[in-house]
């Protein structure tokens, strides 16, 4: 069992729920108990859990012997405090944290001081006169701490009702968010923006709506942690009266799961004026056949259908043939049967630069609207596979074994595989890759890297059900 560098730890959770594939990875490798109480808090936390996170926070408080340890736990309490209304708990906490900031080393500073200036915003009115002030400004070479620094002071504008200024700096945030990147960050950034100016903006509110729904795609999963943004999504979508909401109200229905979907939602996917826009794409599309043929179709196909939630059930049939023969006048012949085949065509014929949104946004250029037409949740998911698969071998079988999978094996698999390429960043600590993980990355020709990470982004029961699922790929 290994010892684990603090220092390296903190430039770990700074990425706060992203950091869950390493945070796994050490829990599976140490036997420090402190820090073991550390990770497990956060994982609750992460889960919504705050009474059983509450709990690790002070099992921690009570038995490190280690100051940034002490601190980081007690920073979650606050929170956890404040939150569930124990004001005068949380301000003794905070008392105590104050006291021992000096005490504390550069990285676990610029952890600590930005989260409690954005508690002073956010809880202003329940924070004791005079507990926190600023000190030293070392932790802002940190550009996840810059963004949450910006949201704080966006938050001030918006109490003032000066949604512009407030907006700008929200963008300012996502876009150091961005560069980190730190996912909820982004996300909480662009949402915060989109709701806030939708009534005064509708065009900023739609650029920004847009963005969001394509890095919601790109990084999250979880509908509990998500449902908000769609949420956003889909009102900015409704003031706009953009095509995009009848494809937002069919995500949202098809995640939900153990969730009180608002009936809002509740549209008719191919209603006549979906099926008119379903059509012109697909006309659209057919011009630009040849174009993917060149960039592999099968890949684009698989990584088109892994990307779906709910798979459709032509994929039940010959369709594995056809891909393969690569005819495109059988493709294009097969797929112009139905609405739902032409759909499934244009996500695999859709593409989205991101950057050209942003350079927009920063611009405060929102008089054209640079999107796909398709769903930019369903595109984003579908990049990361194609990013994953773009130097793949053994390329057939591999999509053979993908689809003989059963669809509880396929649907862990498809998070799997976008998962390899979500969290593949310049890790401090990378996780020791071996035995299948490194016999399935090289057969496949797959980043090691990528793979290991994929793997621990899961719990262990999750993951020794994967290791199933990665088994079959080894079968001649």
């Amino acid at each position: 069992m290994k010892h684990y560098s603090l220092n390296k730890l903190i430039d770990i959770i700074e990425y706060g729920a992203f950091s869950k594939p390493i945070v796994n990875y050490i829990l599976t490798n140490t036997e420090d108990e402190d820090l073991v109480y550390y990770l497990l808090c956060l994982k609750s936390i992460w889960k919504n859990k705050h009474r059983e996170a509450f709990k690790y926070a002070d099992l921690v408080t009570t038995t490190t012997t280690t100051t940034i340890l002490n601190e980081l736990a007690t920073l979650e309490k606050i929170s956890i405090l404040f939150n569930n209304n124990k004001i005068k708990k949380a301000n003794i906490e905070l008392r105590k944290i104050k006291n021992n900031i000096q005490s504390l080393n550069k990285k676990a500073r610029k952890i600590i001081i930005p989260a409690l200036r954005f508690m002073e915003i956010r809880f202003s009115n329940l924070i004791d006169e005079n507990l926190v002030r600023y000190w030293s400004a070392e932790y802002e070479s940190s550009y996840a701490q810059k963004s949450l620094l910006k949201y704080s002071e966006a938050r001030k504008y918006l109490n003032n009702k000066d949604f512009h200024k407030a907006f700008d700096l929200f963008i300012e945030g996502f876009n150091f968010a961005k560069r980190f990147p730190h996912p909820t960050m982004i996300c909480s950034g662009l949402n915060n923006a989109a709701w806030w100016i939708r009534n005064i903006d509708k065009n900023k509110s739609l650029y920004t709506a847009i963005l969001l729904e394509y890095n919601i795609g790109y990084y999250f999963e979880d509908l509990f942690k998500i449902y908000n943004w769609f949420d956003t999504i889909f009102d900015v979508y409704s003031i706009n009266n953009y095509i995009g909401l009848y494809e937002i109200s069919r995500i949202v229905n098809e995640l939900k799961n153990n969730i009180n979907v608002d009936n809002k939602f509740n549209k008719d996917f191919y209603n006549s004026s979906n099926k008119k826009h379903i059509s012109f794409l697909f006309k659209n599309n057919i011009n630009q056949i040849m174009t993917i043929f060149d960039f592999n179709f099968p890949i684009v196909f698989l990584s088109t259908y892994s990307s779906l939630i709910e798979k459709p059930y032509f994929t039940k049939s010959r369709i594995l043939k056809v891909i393969f023969e690569g005819d495109k006048y059988k493709i294009i012949k097969y797929f112009s049967s139905n609405y739902e085949k032409m759909y499934f065509f244009n996500l695999m014929l859709s593409n989205f630069q991101e950057e050209n949104l942003i350079n927009n946004i920063n611009n405060k250029n929102y008089d054209f609207l640079n999107s796909t037409g398709s769903s930019l949740f369903y595109i984003a998911r579908k990049n990361l596979i194609l990013k994953l698969l773009k130097n793949i071998r053994n390329k057939k079988e591999f999509i053979v074994h993908y689809f003989n999978l059963s669809d509880s094996e396929k649907n862990i698999f498809d998070i799997f595989l976008r998962n390899c390429v979500r969290y593949d960043i310049k890790w401090p600590i990378i996780p020791k890759v071996d035995g299948d993980l490194k016999s399935f990355a090289l057969k496949y020709n797959i980043t090691q890297k990528r793979v290991v990470l994929g793997y621990y982004s899961f719990e262990d029961n999750e993951r020794l059900f994967l290791d199933s699922i990665i088994g079959k790929f080894l079968k001649i």
